[in-house]
């Protein structure tokens, strides 16, 4: 039915068009929160800005349920793709298309943002209309990394990130965050010049005729040629994505940015775009011995390391952010093996995490809306006062260290299988820190809810309002739907799983030294 209406043909043009409309608008209509000589927020002319920009989220969540709707589990290759003339000159076009691995981004982006601004809705409360512009300007910037095919456009995008996520952890973070949206800018930026450089390298071998992904993926590049631009572009993908030993930047931005601008910052996108760009661009360098070799030890690395520091950590906040270094580390080792499950698994991993780690940050957030602080010391026996909160809390720990009957469980244990099959030792390392991440998970569950603190603040606490319960209720919901029936994922991930193993083992640029594997095991 959504395909007799053309939805395909527009749909994604609009996911990507309409947050930058809905940001002038927002910018210019929206008010600002002000209050009265008591302090109770007072109507101040025109409709508030959060309302507007939360109506404009929603517009962009139901835009992302059509491409859900009119994507075909049995299609091969892009689909709703369009492909808009652009910069002819360049070859440059607007083209714009999903397959399998990045529609679970794009329906993961679209509905987490506008749940993580409705359960924040009081953490920020000055320079609203500025605050939801530049959220709906990142919105456009997470959903075009994921649905552009053209390299040039696909590097706007991923721009267009920056900008917004620097002014939000700077501008309405905590105090004195100029440092850490620095550090995170500084990080980014370098990385993304590298990789700047490397796609005009790539259009340069490519003949200077087209940008597009599936002209470049023909491209013979010697293998020299290949691993240098493999290591740029992986250099950009990894900084983003915080991999070990380029994650410092990221506990510290989490820590002091808003809650919204948290979640966003814990979406694996650099994760998704080692899948989409730097392996199948330059297979040859990816599954190169050394390279390969050394990027999985990162990831294990990552995976035990990310484990153990948070469970040292002092703050419900960088606890959270740690175990978001962990989680990558696994994304990572899935993404590389390159197994169909291991993929798979990456895929089902950048989902859970997503969602689980904006239930934890909105949670964490919540706690300090009434207390101003997220610090283990200030709190203990929650789960007297706040039945709600605690039921959150348990629920999306439990997802988080890959409890059976969640989505954690699901992607973990694919990644694992995945790596088994191939590096054994490697996945029984790895498997070490889904143990460590059970320890970190309960502790802080345990330190938060059961724990006894001489003040009577905590029994005084409200626990979550209407507004919270339906975001919470809803990621809740989620975690465990999808732990049970991960097929929804699953089929929609299969063909282009396979479809990247066979592109890297058998394309044009194809490693020769490395066994093919059959994507039937």
């Amino acid at each position: 039915m959504l395909l007799s209406l053309g939805i395909d043909r527009w749909v994604l043009p609009a996911m990507l068009l309409w947050p930058v409309l809905a940001a002038v608008l927002v910018r210019i209509g929206g008010r600002d929160v002000s209050r009265d000589d008591a302090g109770n927020e007072a109507p101040s002319g025109g409709p508030d800005a959060r309302v507007l920009t939360l109506a404009a989220l929603a517009v962009e969540a139901l835009l992302a349920v059509a491409v859900w709707g009119v994507f075909d589990v049995d299609g091969r290759g892009w689909q709703a793709r369009v492909d808009i003339p652009w910069l002819a000159d360049l070859g440059a076009t607007l083209s714009l298309g999903v397959d399998g691995l990045s529609l679970p981004m794009v329906v993961l982006t679209a509905f987490v943002v506008p749940l993580a601004l409705l359960g924040s809705w009081n953490n920020v409360r000055v320079r609203t209309p500025a605050f939801g512009a530049l959220l709906l300007l990142l919105t456009s910037g997470l959903v075009g990394v994921f649905i552009t095919l053209d390299l040039l456009a696909f590097y706007l995008a991923w721009e267009l990130m920056l900008i917004p996520t620097y002014l939000l952890v700077g501008v309405w973070g905590a105090a004195g965050t100029s440092r850490a949206s620095l550090r995170y800018v500084l990080f980014t930026l370098v990385g993304s010049l590298l990789m700047l450089v490397a796609i005009i390298a790539l259009w340069n071998a490519g003949g200077g005729t087209s940008l597009h992904i599936d002209h470049l993926l023909q491209v013979a590049l010697s293998p020299r040629a290949q691993l240098w631009m493999f290591l740029a572009f992986f250099a950009a993908f990894a900084v983003k994505s915080a991999l070990v030993p380029f994650h410092t930047w990221l506990p510290d931005a989490q820590s002091a940015a808003p809650t919204v601008a948290a979640v966003t910052l814990g979406l694996k996108v650099g994760a998704y775009a080692i899948l989409r760009f730097a392996i199948p661009l330059f297979p040859a360098a990816a599954m190169d011995y050394t390279v390969r070799s050394t990027i999985l030890v990162l990831s294990v690395i990552a995976v035990v390391y990310g484990a153990l520091v948070a469970m040292a950590q002092r703050d419900f906040k960088r606890v959270i952010s740690y175990s978001s270094v962990s989680h990558l580390g696994l994304i990572m080792l899935g993404s590389f093996v390159l197994t169909p499950q291991s993929v798979q698994g990456a895929v089902m991993s950048i989902v859970s995490s997503g969602i689980a780690t904006t239930a934890l940050f909105l949670l964490a957030g919540m706690l300090e809306d009434r207390r101003a602080t997220t610090a283990f010391s200030a709190f203990g026996g929650l789960a007297k006062v706040l039945p709600w909160f605690s039921v959150a809390l348990i629920v999306s720990m439990l997802s988080t260290v890959a409890l059976p009957g969640t989505i954690g469980f699901v992607g973990e244990f694919l990644v694992l299988i995945g790596t088994y099959a191939e590096f054994p030792v490697l996945a029984v390392i790895a498997t070490s820190g889904v143990i460590f991440a059970a320890v970190y998970g309960l502790r802080a569950v345990q330190q938060l809810l059961f724990e006894k603190v001489d003040t009577e603040a905590n029994g005084a606490l409200p626990d979550l309002s209407g507004r919270e319960r339906f975001v919470m209720v809803t990621l809740v919901a989620a975690m465990v739907y999808l732990g049970v029936a991960p097929h929804a994922i699953l089929q929609r991930a299969d063909r282009a799983s396979q479809a990247l193993i066979e592109s890297v083992r058998f394309g044009p640029n194809a490693p020769t030294t490395l066994p093919p594997v059959s994507l039937s095991r």
